[in-house]
């Protein structure tokens, strides 16, 4: 087992109010936005992505589950360490905190390293298996202030 899920309770920061919000996937290759998530505690912990609907109607905020398996739930400290212990987590040393449900997480990283940032990442699972965590970035004020005007410049644009 590696040293970066021993020290899990130790100083990894929990999931918390502050992490709720919209997140965003960027493509790695082109740097443009992929995808649109939001975090949402109401009593229990929700994902939703931002979705197309048909051509001219506004996006919408589907659910991420599974059939009826909808809130997320804490991942216990066995279930990280069966997830995390594989060479591939060994670095950056920090503590990783998850909440999911069957198909769909929400992963917190606290690097061991206190200049590094805490990361954020998006969890798919087939199965009890876990697929490669994919990094998301949450979006302050100032971005979503832009992705608004961005969005009324268009709508005038559709207008005209």
């Amino acid at each position: 087992m590696t040293a970066n899920v021993v020290n899990l309770p130790t100083y990894g920061q929990a999931i918390s109010l502050e992490d709720e919000g919209i997140y965003f996937l960027l493509n790695a290759s082109n740097g443009k936005l992929q995808s649109i998530f939001q975090l949402v505690y109401d009593d229990e912990w929700y994902l939703y992505q931002l979705t197309s609907t048909a051509e001219g109607e506004e996006p919408t905020w589907s659910i991420m589950a599974e059939k009826e398996d909808y809130r997320l739930v804490s991942m216990s400290t066995s279930e990280l360490s069966h997830h995390f212990s594989k060479p591939e987590y060994a670095e950056p040393r920090g503590a990783w905190q998850v909440i999911r449900n069957s198909k769909y997480g929400f992963a917190k990283f606290t690097p061991a390293d206190d200049e590094m940032p805490v990361g954020h990442a998006m969890l798919m699972f087939s199965g009890e298996e876990m697929l490669s965590p994919v990094r998301i970035h949450k979006a302050d004020e100032e971005t979503l202030r832009r992705a608004e005007q961005a969005q009324q410049a268009q709508e005038e644009v559709e207008t005209v």
